[in-house]
């Protein structure tokens, strides 16, 4: 496991940062909520915006935007949250073959007794565990920084903990497909373009489909629809937001290790 943890080593600053710049974020958005839950006309201003709007901002005509799981939903679970974790695995993802592999510590880690499977391997679960780091890091945030503010009040702590690990999840399937990319091209540049994409393309699609009837279909093919699909703080945990994302970060996986121990390197 030296691989493994010499990556995590060498990430570590990184995640000290993300780690502190979550927390903040956290923080700075729960102090906000006691200045809008008692502002009168603010549902019926959400609730005559467009349903594309709604789509992208994770809001619902169900659910109170003035009440705590409302709130997170719409300023922290619906768009943020996940948009910080993908771009957080994205970076890991990309940096473990590709990043490593432009920068030339990928070729003097391989002259070292060790397999490429072994190297990708370890990679992969090092930005796996990144990721579950940073969802542990929100987790204790959210616990910490909510009832200060009353913002744990009709809120599921099983569904909040399960939300949270959904938009991590969410967030290592796009770190996933930057990995992959990363370890077929050999190239950290192509690996966050492509993983960016994804993520742009699907939120775009998810909106899209929101906003006609016609093309509601659609929204089946947006990840962003598999995780935000169902207010797991109200509603109850739901399984899609975590199969689907698993599924296709598994996926990545295969083609990584496919290219990755076929081609030359760089």
């Amino acid at each position: 496991m030296k691989v493994l943890g010499r990556f995590l080593a060498d990430r570590r600053r990184s995640m000290l940062w993300w780690s502190g710049g979550v927390a903040a974020y956290v923080a700075v958005n729960n102090a906000f909520y006691p200045t809008i839950k008692n502002v009168t006309g603010i549902e019926n201003l959400v609730k005559h915006l467009p349903d594309t709007f709604k789509t992208l901002i994770g809001s619902s005509d169900q659910i109170l935007i003035t009440s705590p799981p409302g709130y997170l939903q719409g300023r922290l679970f619906g768009l943020t949250l996940p948009v910080l974790l993908l771009i957080f695995a994205i970076g890991a993802g990309a940096y473990a073959i590709g990043g490593s592999e432009e920068d030339g510590t990928l070729e003097l880690l391989l002259s070292n007794p060790v397999t490429r499977g072994r190297v990708l391997i370890e990679r992969f679960v090092a930005v796996a565990a990144l990721s579950l780091g940073l969802g542990i890091v929100t987790t204790a945030s959210l616990l910490a920084f909510s009832p200060p503010f009353g913002l744990l009040v009709g809120v599921s702590i099983p569904g909040l903990v399960a939300a949270v690990f959904a938009a991590t999840a969410f967030g290592l399937m796009h770190g996933a497909i930057a990995f992959a990319a990363g370890a077929w091209t050999g190239r950290r540049s192509v690996a966050i373009a492509t993983a960016a994409t994804v993520a742009v393309v699907g939120n775009l699609l998810n909106a899209v489909a929101a906003s006609s009837e016609s093309l509601h279909f659609l929204r089946f093919a947006s990840p962003w629809h598999w995780y935000g699909g169902r207010n797991m703080l109200a509603q109850g945990i739901a399984i899609e937001p975590f199969l689907a994302p698993i599924t296709v970060s598994a996926v990545c996986a295969a083609v990584a290790w496919w290219s990755f121990r076929r081609r030359d390197l760089h």
